[in-house]
This record gives C-alpha cells, structure tokens and sequence, in this order.
C-alpha cells in the first residue's frame, strides 16, 4: 500500500482541476499513462478507505452488511473485511476501538450541544464546546457551537477569528482529500468531522458583516427600540408557535405584526436593533429583511443584497424577495455588491439570479460580463441568468465560457433554450 506520491502527483494535479493536457506537458507523460496512473490511484484509494471503514467491532454474519448494499453481511464485505483483518496487528484493531468508542462518545456529545442551541441556552452550550475541544480539537461542530454562541452575543471579533481560521483549516483539509482520500488531521489521529469550505465561507461572511455593520449601524441607546427588537425573538417560542415552514412564518408574523409595524415606523433608526437578529438563524430573524426595505434607502438596499448572501433557509429568499419589489432601480446596487469582496462570490447566487429575473440591458450587460468569471461554479448560475433573459445575443458569451469551461449543465442547458428560441424567430413560428 505504500506507493510513491511523485507517480501519483500527476494525478493529484488532475484532480485540482488542471487540464488534462497541460499536466501532460508538466510531467512528460502520455494521456494513456495518466489515464493508467488514474486508475491506479483509484484503486489504491478505495483499497485505503476500505481499510478505515471496516467496523471496529465483530457484526453477525447474518446481519445486514454495513455498506447498505441490502444483502446478509456474509454475502457481501465479510470475506474482504477478514483477508484484510488476517493481514492487520493486534494493537491495530484494539486502537480502532478506542477511536470508535471516542466518536460514539462525541456524536453524543455534540448532538446534546446543539441541543441547548436549539433551546437558547447559549451558556450551556458554550460551555460543553469549549470542554469538549480539549479532547476534539479539530472538529467542526465544535466550532460552529463557539461561533454561534459568540454570535448571539455580539461578540463579532471572536465569530470573525474562528470563522476565518475553520475556513482556512477546511480549504487545507479540501485539498489534502482530493489527493488522499482522507483528512490529513485525521490521519495525525484527530477525531472529528469537517465542515466544507463554502460552509465556514458563509459564516466567515456573517461573522465580516456583523463586524462591519456594528461600526456602520451603531445602535443610539434607544430603549423603546431594544425593547420591540427584543420583542420579535418571541417567534422562537416553540411551545407557543408550533407551525414550520412557511405556514410558521406566517403565523408568527400574524402575531407579532404590532411590533413588526413598530418597527418599520421608526424607518432607518430600527434597522441596528434589528440587525443582530440576522446573524443567527431563527425565527425572528425572518423579520428582519421586511424591517429594512420598509425604510427605502439606497443603504437599505445594499444591505438587503448583502444579507441574501448569508444563504439561510428562507430568509435569504426574503432579502431576493424585497429586492426584487424595487424593480430595475437595483441594478446598480446589486451590481456594486457583486463586483465587492470577489472572495465571497460564490455566495452571489441569489443575486445573479436575481438579475436574471430583471430584465434590463444594464442587468444583460452585467451578466455577459460573469460568463468571464473563473469559477465553473459561477458561471454555471450566471448561465442559467442570461437563459431568462431570452436574448440570442447571449449566445456567443455562452459558447465562449463552454468552451473555457466544458460542459457545465446549466450552460448547456441555456445554450440550448437560447438556440431553440433564436430559431424559432428565424422561422416566424
């Protein structure tokens, strides 16, 4: 199992995305060699991943096979997982136990921290992360419990650090998997479970607002403000409101309406009582978006497009929402926002796709100028924008970033609706 990571590096450089033919170029090598060397990094990384997967403890050979194939255990992984058990030490096996009874423990653990989340009390979360991270000091979940606490209480310095660092640690452990098959903390023996990047990257971007905004929205000791804003975290009352989804919202809205109208009254002076609400997900934070469009200002504005791109459930959807209602007058807007911190651009979906639904020339010219963008990512929504356009003229932008980009399904598919369109006008049909 101990193969050379020069031969496999080709490979790894594949799998970073860069093109076939210029890893060639790089390390001398045929595309039939890569392809070979491909394969043989495939196998060796499901041979490795076998190995981490097999159960710490004896299962039945009558049981269920723990792949989820549907078949007996004896029928399937048994005679794999015991030629690859002949083959592994003693002390091996007996370390796979510990660390299996460790990761019983912490799902545990942090399943009981989140739960304090979920019943607000902060305190006691925090205070469970913060002991359990002695042990597990790299685990994810751990973190967000940190980040969220130090959120709700408007410690914004302290959720910027931690955001910026988990993000920094995951695009590490993002890399190091594609090439490995496995985190490289975990292989140091950390027991933990790792976010993704474009995961820290949304709370890294809350966590950056919030520390903005505290400057750029300072509250003036208004105490009647304090009191409707705090008023509003009644919506999380689950034993009062047990609606969900959509049908939750509205009931609580029905019920806090009074304080919502109270609020939008007092225009632009509420909007930094209601801003800490936003950078949690909760009920009340669905308030929020409405509370600032009411008061109509350009500010409002961008700051609604910068609130979409916290991606919660819904309320992002409600920022797109009150945006949208301005009509063709938020072009510049939206625009500025896009072309502002490129690093957070793939959180920019929703306002992409909201130029999409305005159909402007300044808008058409806006995302003509995206299919340029290098994430595949990006452009892919960007094509999908233009397809509601309707316009033929996207045509050549989008055959462009094809073939820059391959075949992304969202350009493809604009591609061909824009194509079926222009020919039917051709055609008078």
């Amino acid at each position: 199992m101990n193969q050379s990571s020069d031969r496999f590096q080709p490979v790894y450089d594949l799998l970073r995305g860069t093109p076939a033919e210029n890893v060639c170029l790089k390390y001398g090598i045929g595309k039939k060699e890569l392809n070979k060397r491909l394969a043989e990094y495939q196998q060796y990384a499901r041979q490795v991943a076998m190995i981490e997967e097999l159960p710490a403890h004896r299962i039945s050979r009558n049981a269920p096979c723990p792949c989820g194939s549907g078949k007996k255990y004896k029928k399937c992984c048994l005679p794999v997982h015991e030629s690859i058990r002949k083959n592994m030490p003693q002390d091996y096996w007996l370390k796979k136990q510990e660390q299996a009874k460790q990761k019983q423990f912490l799902e545990k653990e942090t399943g009981r921290a989140f739960d304090f989340l979920a019943e607000l009390q902060f305190h006691k979360a925090r205070k469970l992360a913060e002991k359990l991270l002695q042990t597990f000091p790299e685990d994810d979940r751990l973190h967000d419990v940190l980040y969220t606490t130090a959120i709700v209480d408007e410690n914004y310095d302290e959720a910027f650090y931690i955001a910026r660092k988990r993000w920094q640690v995951a695009l590490e452990e993002k890399d190091y998997y594609q090439e490995h098959g496995r985190h490289r903390r975990e292989q140091q023996g950390h027991i933990a479970l790792f976010y993704s990047p474009t995961t820290w990257l949304e709370k890294f971007w809350v966590a950056q607002r919030a520390r903005h905004y505290a400057k750029e929205f300072p509250k003036d000791g208004n105490t009647e403000l304090q009191r409707l804003a705090t008023s509003l975290l009644e919506a999380n009352n689950k034993q009062k409101y047990t609606a969900t989804q959509e049908a939750g919202f509205e009931e609580r809205r029905k019920a806090l309406k009074p304080v919502i109208d109270a609020l939008i009254g007092q225009g632009e002076r509420s909007i930094p009582y209601v801003l800490p609400l936003a950078y949690w997900f909760n009920w009340a934070s669905l308030f929020v978006p409405e509370i600032i469009a009411h008061s109509g200002s350009e500010k409002a504005t961008r700051l609604l497009a910068e609130l979409s791109m916290f991606r919660y459930p819904f309320f992002a959807q409600l920022c797109l929402k009150e945006l949208e209602r301005f009509g063709s007058s938020i072009v510049p807007v939206v625009a500025d926002v896009i072309n502002d911190h490129k690093a957070f651009d793939e959180l920019k979906v929703g306002l992409i796709l909201l130029l999409g639904n305005i159909g402007t020339e300044e808008s058409f010219s806006i995302l003509v100028r995206l299919t340029e963008h290098e994430s595949p990512y990006v452009v892919n929504w960007v094509a999908q924008a233009l397809a509601k356009h309707r316009d033929p003229r996207a045509l050549e932008y989008l055959e462009r970033a094809k073939e820059r980009l391959g075949e992304l399904s969202k350009i493809a598919g604009a591609i061909r609706e824009l194509v079926e369109l222009k020919e039917s006008h051709e055609t008078g049909n």
